[in-house]
């Protein structure tokens, strides 16, 4: 009997082609679990047909969509693997994770561009399981179609950069698969763990679960040792080892789209599981298109961030994620490509992931950090946009707060643009013009003293006028940019980390019932 015919496969009856011989030809579905092989997608020239490169595996994200005159073709015979039903070529693609596949040919890449792949992939990119963990009914019915195993840390890290490079890889299919993934990590670290949850939370536990209420989010419960339980290396417990032993007492504390956080009440240790493991924000992404940065990739950019957790550093916490890594040099290309189109928002988010990242890497744990950028932003923005004064000023404020040690004293054009600045809250003062005044009069003192600020920032990196975006009020230098800049309309400026325009209690809870009248 021949398998049921999918909605999404063609009605015009299948030519086959002759048969090939057994030795050169084989689709034969492995019956054991062998580790994938992956291999990286090759880039598409501009010697591949029109038809291959309108595939949805074929381009980044955020690239343009090219217009392609499409003349007509024949009808082909397709091949005895395209002549194999759906549901058996999304096996063999998903067996191999090799997105090279789907560019073998039009039928294979309408055959796997269905939304399901789309999640069964993006799930098993950016989600981060332990390779000895057993198997489960409730995760393994929740990855389908996927015949799920585990990927290493490099197999993952190599699948989130060819998926990033895909065009149906667009922040709303990523972003809706972040709760599906909080869900899994609640379901391997605590439910199939063996935790039992206290009797009196176990029914919000569920509707949290369902999302369908989070007003809970904090749980408690009882389990065996947490080495079991966490999946760490022995060597992070060397610190605490009757942890790796008994019965203990757990907290599960869950940030919506954010992080999952286990705690082991008695000993004191916490792990902390991001949302969302990223191993590498995308260069192209940081990078720009060659019109700027539309909204969209703006969003990519914040979501990543957040749900990576890239934002915020807890101390005395162990995490079995990855450490995102960056390529600086695409990111401060961004940042001058967001400089040259006037994208404010753009602008912020690469400096906040690049300073993130810089300060906290493995490395750098437990010490300070003297972070510096590209003296050549603030030249930039003294040369683009001053038709909007008010504007130029918060681009060149912001570059300040990232690393105000990287101020080119010795610049010229920095010394026109103060002089300028104060010229037009002399001549025009308005509100705003009296605030680009303010700003470049204590400018103009500070580069005279700029000298021995970075003389000394560098031989202690915590005495940087700003951290993380945030004023050291403490500090001469930041009593007078308080005194003399912000006072009294403004306040000292906080942490920027934490600000972001990801929202991420939008995206959590599931949306019920009809739709609420206008």
């Amino acid at each position: 009997m021949s398998p049921p015919k999918r909605e999404d496969e063609p009605v015009t009856r299948r030519k086959l082609a002759p048969p090939m011989p057994a030795s050169s030809h084989s689709t034969a579905i492995p019956k054991s679990k062998r580790r994938r092989t992956f291999k990286n997608p090759i880039r598409s020239s501009s010697s591949r047909s029109s038809r291959s490169r309108s595939s949805p595996y074929d381009r980044p994200s955020n690239s343009p969509t090219p217009r392609i005159s499409r003349p007509h073709t024949s009808r082909r015979m397709l091949s005895l693997l395209e002549a194999l039903p759906v549901e058996i070529i999304e096996q063999i693609f998903l067996h191999s994770l090799n997105l090279n596949f789907p560019r073998a040919s039009p039928f294979l890449s309408r055959a796997l561009s269905g939304e399901h792949i789309y999640r069964a992939l993006i799930l098993l990119a950016f989600w981060n399981d332990a390779l000895e963990n057993p198997r489960s009914k409730v995760i393994d019915r929740m990855m389908v179609p996927l015949d799920y195993v585990p990927l290493t840390l490099d197999e993952r890290a190599r699948l989130q950069e060819a998926v990033f490079k895909c065009r149906w890889c667009t922040v709303d299919r990523v972003r809706d698969q972040v709760p599906t993934m909080q869900i899994l990590t609640i379901y391997r670290r605590w439910i199939n763990a063996g935790i039992v949850t206290d009797e009196s939370e176990r029914a919000a536990l569920e509707k949290f679960i369902a999302r369908k209420d989070d007003s809970v989010r904090v749980f408690h419960g009882k389990g065996g040792p947490m080495r079991e339980i966490a999946c760490m290396p022995p060597e992070f417990f060397r610190m605490a080892p009757n942890a790796a032993t008994g019965i203990h007492d757990y907290t599960l504390h869950v940030l919506p789209m954010v992080t999952t956080e286990l705690q082991c009440v008695d000993v004191g240790l916490t792990v902390n599981m991001p949302a969302l493991d990223l191993c590498k924000f995308p260069p192209h992404l940081l990078r720009g298109r060659s019109n700027g940065f539309p909204p969209e990739d703006v969003a990519f950019l914040e979501m990543l961030r957040m749900t990576s957790c890239n934002w915020t550093h807890g101390k005395g916490q162990l995490s079995p994620s990855t450490l995102t890594e960056v390529d600086r040099k695409a990111l401060h290309e961004g940042i001058q490509n967001a400089i040259r189109h006037q994208n404010f928002n753009a602008m912020i988010s690469l400096l906040k992931i690049d300073e993130f990242l810089c300060r906290y890497k493995s490395e750098n744990q437990g010490r300070g950090v003297y972070y510096t950028i590209p003296s050549e932003h603030f030249l930039a923005v003294t040369r683009i946009g001053r038709d909007k004064p008010h504007l130029n000023l918060a681009f060149f404020e912001a570059l300040l707060r990232a690393s105000a040690e990287s101020l080119p004293s010795w610049s010229s054009e920095i010394t026109k643009w103060t002089v300028d600045n104060m010229e037009l809250a002399r001549t025009n003062p308005n509100t705003y013009n009296e605030m680009n005044g303010k700003f470049a009069r204590w400018l103009s003192d500070f580069l005279l003293r700029l000298p021995a600020q970075v003389e000394y920032a560098h031989g202690f990196p915590t005495g940087q006028l700003f951290c993380n975006g945030q004023l050291d009020i403490l500090d001469l230098e930041g009593s007078r940019f308080v005194d003399e800049v912000l006072e009294p309309f403004r306040e000292p400026l906080g942490n920027w980390m934490m600000e972001s325009s990801f929202r991420t209690e939008d995206h959590w809870l599931k949306k019920f019932g009809p739709p609420l009248p206008p």
